[in-house]
């Protein structure tokens, strides 16, 4: 028991168990980077949360044996700059933030720096999280939902989405009120940096790009559709949105690269394509020709 007591005491291992500390503050960076721009689709809720609990329960034992050593002691001051930005990012989803803040106030109290500096950090953090919070709800009263994706995930229907037959795209759909109409709005998102984690998915929504709104009246739609087609030789992904076909606007500027300026035409069928404004450059060309065939 006494060698136990001793090996806990050890200074150097101490050391790696602050040096661990820091492993949760980049796991805070990252849950971070997740509710800044990704739509949480859980399959089941519930272990999901209690293995979250259980990483934080972890880390605020970490950093209680570890609370006399200098890099729990930075790592005091810095955690709770990533823990604003959890909850700015993921404000109202209660069940990442309060963990988080929770082990950060744990962290706050129980380390040995000079008392002072403590005082003062912690007067500035509070003021920070106050501010920033009342800030943000007087900023969603005054001009309704704020959101760094440019879309409200709580009006996502998590029941429609449509794959690309590539699987790199996918279409989803949103629901807002408009007096007493229900509106649909539809976009689209890639796939390929989509996160998994346990018992579920990370799907980002950050870079959305809008396809499509309209009125719903309940009736199951299909507004939306994929279609594959063949296009100067090459096969194309293409969104047929109310019947018409229109490109897929992450390929666009892809599209303009590979075809060169002397070939670029657009096709009959895709008339509707959606289309770039000229840059400056193309605008001054385009006046000098004008004002040379004037003269």
């Amino acid at each position: 028991m006494d060698k136990l007591v001793a090996f806990f005491k050890n200074v150097w291992f101490r050391r790696a168990v602050a040096v661990l500390g820091w492993g949760y503050t980049l796991f805070a960076v990252w849950i971070a980077y997740l509710c800044f721009g990704y739509y949480f689709q859980l399959d089941n809720p519930t272990p999901l949360f209690v293995l979250y609990l259980f990483v934080n329960f972890c880390a605020a034992g970490i950093f209680l044996i570890s609370r006399k050593q200098v890099l729990t002691q930075i790592n005091a001051y810095v955690l709770p700059i990533i823990v604003f930005a959890i909850l700015i990012c993921g404000f109202g989803n209660w069940y990442i933030i309060i963990p988080p803040v929770a082990v950060m106030a744990v962290l706050f109290f129980a380390n040995s720096s000079n008392e002072t500096l403590k005082t003062v950090l912690g007067t500035m953090f509070l003021l920070m999280f106050v501010i920033g919070t009342v800030g943000y709800i007087g900023i969603q009263m005054f001009m309704g939902k704020v959101t760094f994706t440019g879309v409200d995930l709580n009006q996502r229907d998590p029941d429609y989405e449509r794959l690309s037959d590539s699987g790199k795209f996918r279409v989803v759909r949103y629901f807002s009120e408009r007096g007493d109409q229900k509106i649909q709005t539809f976009y689209i998102e890639e796939t390929e940096d989509d996160i998994k984690i346990p018992l579920g998915m990370c799907k980002r929504v950050f870079g959305c790009q809008w396809i499509y709104t309209s009125e719903y009246n309940g009736a199951p739609t299909d507004s939306v559709k994929w279609i594959t087609k063949t296009v100067d030789g090459k096969k194309r992904e293409l969104l047929l949105v109310d019947s018409v076909e229109r490109e897929n606007p992450y390929l666009i500027e892809k599209l303009d690269e590979e075809t060169p300026k002397s070939s670029q035409s657009t096709p009959k069928s895709l008339s509707t394509t959606l289309i770039k404004p000229p840059s400056d450059s193309e605008e001054s060309a385009e006046s000098t020709e004008s004002s040379a065939a004037v003269e």
